[in-house]
């Protein structure tokens, strides 16, 4: 097991041993859409998604082993919404029912990025922790007794992935746009969450895991605060930048 564990050190140790690392700092946001996915939705057909806007804003912290590779570590306050519209049982205007559910976050990502003729690829691991749950229906009261923080868990873990380009940038600031795509691999729903069958919020005799899916356009500053030149004609072989 712990050759196993050391393998991947061994591969990086010749390359990290020729590069040229550097730091980049940078601010990011993002605006986008999520769906919560749970099989009840299309098997029952009682609800009916609505797609909502979200947005998403932090920093990040990159580390460039070389040119080529780099490892992120990002943190972003973070708001998405869905919507379901239905029918409630004697329902009488001609619009259908509409709930909202919107929930405030932070999300901590660590992301392997790797670049190349000016596009980037990146994957990694994200933890969302959900601070504030705010619920809205109009066509009836399926929330009580529960407040509508007690229907989310706190935490959720999944996976971020996504892909760009640099549009525009100097020697040590530049600017990407991209997309960034996650899938929560919890429950989205607490436990109490759970038994009023959220987000369906209708007895239906079962329960299902409700995953949180979401897509985000995102755009991002950066700035190189620190690197190394390799030694060409005489030049100083290290450079701090500010």
């Amino acid at each position: 097991m712990k050759k196993i564990l050391l393998f991947p050190f061994f591969i990086l140790v010749p390359v990290l041993i020729q590069a040229q690392p550097w730091f980049d700092v940078g601010l990011k946001g993002g605006v986008g859409t999520s769906f919560m996915y749970n099989s009840q939705v299309f098997e029952d057909q009682l609800v009916v998604h609505k797609f909502m806007p979200g947005y998403a804003f932090g920093a990040k912290l990159g580390f460039n082993f070389i040119q080529e590779h780099q490892i992120t570590f990002d943190v972003m306050k973070s708001t998405f919404k869905q919507g379901f519209t239905y029918r409630p049982e004697g329902w009488q205007e001609s619009t259908d029912a509409l709930r909202e559910i919107t929930v405030d976050g932070l999300d901590l990502l660590l992301m392997y990025r790797g670049n190349r003729n000016g596009t980037y690829f990146e994957v990694g691991p994200q933890w969302s922790t959900y601070s504030k749950v705010k619920y809205s229906d109009n066509g009836g009261d399926y929330l009580s007794p529960l407040t509508s923080d007690q229907l989310v868990a706190k935490s959720n873990f999944g996976l971020a992935m996504g892909f760009g380009g640099y549009i525009v940038g100097t020697d040590n600031f530049g600017i990407t746009t991209g997309l960034r795509f996650n899938y929560m691999f919890n429950d989205l729903a607490s436990a109490e969450g759970r038994d009023a069958n959220f987000p369906i919020m209708q007895p239906t005799g079962k329960t299902n895991i409700t995953h949180n899916i979401g897509i985000m356009f995102v755009m991002e500053m950066n700035f190189d605060f620190g690197y190394l030149v390799s030694p060409t004609c005489g030049e100083r072989k290290k450079l701090f930048v500010f």
